[in-house]
């Protein structure tokens, strides 16, 4: 194809260019190329002016552009040597390349030489000859097109109509481009499609995409991306498949149903989304599982999160073809309610169907552990005070209740995602420094907290009641959502009750490789919860 008419006299960019010289420092063996939409001859008065200086050699030249000001108008200087230019020109030549680099090889191929240098340009774009590259971006949009289409079809099948038209109408357009490229017009940039056409020239396939560009159906648009020349998309619900995504699954921990992906991210989902993701059935079509279940928006919201990934059958007999990731798996604002965690699970924000939680999903579940694990400490410490109590052990009862407390506090810490803790010197002045000023009850729980920590059984003018430390680990449990949490160490059915609580939240720390707070912890996971020297038929082991 011949090179596109400027758009600017070649004198006025000769000017240019002397005035960007003596701005910036160009070598004068260097060759300079006029690049980009003026090159191609779409540009406007508001375009950038892009040159591209190429040197000879492999020195590596950096890759963000220098911008000047020129005559009014905005001037991009971009470097490449020789070698680096090549690299991205093999790139091509082998499959490998991503958007940047087909952008960045198109515009050089259809760049204007406006000073010759020692670089061998001709031979550089004989490495990638243009008629090769047309055929290269035409494969490469008709591939987005197909995954695009497919998408739209999907998320009609689920009842998300707005996003389906936008995926449709996207689609289509890109089948346009790979219908541009075919016929050499490569420049990747959407927005000048319809400069594109217009250079095409009077076309039914045009014709016929300017008629369908808005309101038209999704049966429409399809028909219209098929005489494209890409691979049909037929509008068959019943050719999407549900998959799995890889380091995606399912913890339910305590009534709450949590979903961590990639081993990064911690969600948790609402009962009634709770519901809808047990629903979802691996293998089957889009269509039948949003019709069946009436699960249509919450599989939509799956899909976009990355929680359920889209095959496509095309036919029976055929195999199932992965559907390209057109759009990364996004993340909703992290929940904001605090605390964090609690025994139950995450934190769950009362409108949301799927909130993420604040934390990484080690830190969650490092967080998580420790605060089980003290709250099974501070079972112990209760029950060492009130023993020592019993038998006038006030030293011994001092201790516990100190214990007491630095495990009320863990608890409360751990629930608002601290990880590491502080020491536990001064509980005070963590929680008046760590716990939010906002949390509801702060200052009555600060109170508690200091009465607790004024009692004394080795005093005797103490009244040795421990009424103030069951206040403050009350209070505490009451905002860490763990006022349900077993007394473990009162009878057997508390145990084991403590025990599943604490498998439960073992065994997500040991799929994330958490840090767990001991060896007995590891014993209880190795175990699959079950103690290692019970009968289970005395102690009722699972």
């Amino acid at each position: 194809m011949t090179a596109p008419e400027l758009i600017l006299s070649a004198d006025y960019i000769r000017t240019l260019l002397d005035e960007t010289t003596q701005l910036s420092t160009v070598p004068d063996d260097c060759a300079v190329l006029l690049e980009g939409s003026i090159a191609e001859g779409f540009g406007n008065d508001g375009s950038d002016i892009d040159f591209l200086v190429v040197s000879k050699g492999s020195e590596p030249m950096p890759t963000m552009p220098t911008v000047l000001f020129v005559d009014g108008r905005r001037v991009e200087v971009r470097t490449r040597s020789e070698a680096q230019l090549r690299q991205q020109l093999d790139r091509v030549t082998s499959g490998e390349a991503d958007e940047d680099t087909l952008n960045r090889v198109q515009r050089f191929l259809r760049a204007h030489v406006v000073r010759e240098g020692n670089p061998d340009i001709a031979g550089l774009r004989a490495v990638v000859p243009y008629d090769e590259f047309a055929r290269v971006m035409q494969t490469w949009w008709s591939a987005r097109a197909v995954q695009a289409l497919r998408y739209s079809v999907a998320l009609a099948a689920m009842g998300a109509d707005e996003e389906a038209d936008g995926w449709a109408r996207d689609g289509l357009a890109q089948a346009m481009k790979a219908w541009a490229a075919s016929l050499g017009e490569t420049y990747l940039e959407s927005k000048w499609l319809p400069r594109q056409l217009d250079r095409i020239g009077p076309h039914e396939v045009a014709a016929r995409y300017r008629s369908v560009e808005s309101g038209a159906s999704l049966d429409d648009v399809l028909a219209a991306a098929a005489l494209t020349g890409i691979p049909a998309v037929d509008n068959t619900p019943d050719a999407v498949r549900l998959q799995r995504v890889p380091d995606v699954t399912t913890w339910p921990i305590g009534g709450r149903l949590h979903v961590v992906r990639n081993r990064r991210d911690v969600f948790v989902l609402s009962e009634a989304t709770g519901q809808a993701w047990r629903s979802v059935v691996f293998g089957q079509s889009v269509a039948t599982v949003s019709t069946r279940f009436g699960i249509g928006s919450e599989l939509a919201e799956f899909v976009r999160l990355g929680f359920v990934g889209l095959r496509w059958h095309a036919e029976p007999l055929r195999p199932a073809l992965a559907m390209c990731e057109v759009a990364g798996a996004y993340s909703p604002p992290p929940g904001t309610v605090v605390p964090t965690l609690g025994v139950g699970g995450a934190a769950q924000d009362p409108n949301a169907a799927v909130t993420l939680s604040p934390l990484a999903a080690d830190r969650f579940a490092e967080c998580a552990t420790t605060l089980i694990w003290s709250n099974i400490v501070l079972e112990n410490a209760r029950e060492d005070c009130r023993g020592a109590l019993k038998n006038s052990q006030w030293q011994v009862a001092d201790i516990a209740a100190h214990r007491l407390i630095a495990m009320s506090t863990r608890v409360l810490l751990s629930a608002f995602g601290i990880h590491p803790l502080p020491a536990d010197v001064a509980p005070q002045a963590a929680l008046r420094r760590l716990i939010p000023a906002s949390t509801p009850g702060k200052a009555e729980l600060l109170a508690k907290l200091a009465r607790a920590q004024h009692v004394r059984f080795d005093d005797p003018q103490s009244d040795r009641n421990p009424a103030e430390l069951d206040a403050y680990a009350e209070a505490v449990r009451e905002i860490a959502n763990g006022s349900a949490f077993p007394d473990s160490f009162a009878s057997r059915e508390q145990w084991r009750h403590t025990l599943d609580i604490s498998y439960d939240w073992l065994r997500l720390a040991g799929y994330l490789n958490a840090k767990l707070p001991l060896d007995e912890a590891r014993d209880l996971l190795t175990s699959g919860g079950v103690q290692p020297h019970a009968r289970s038929d005395a102690e009722g082991e699972r």
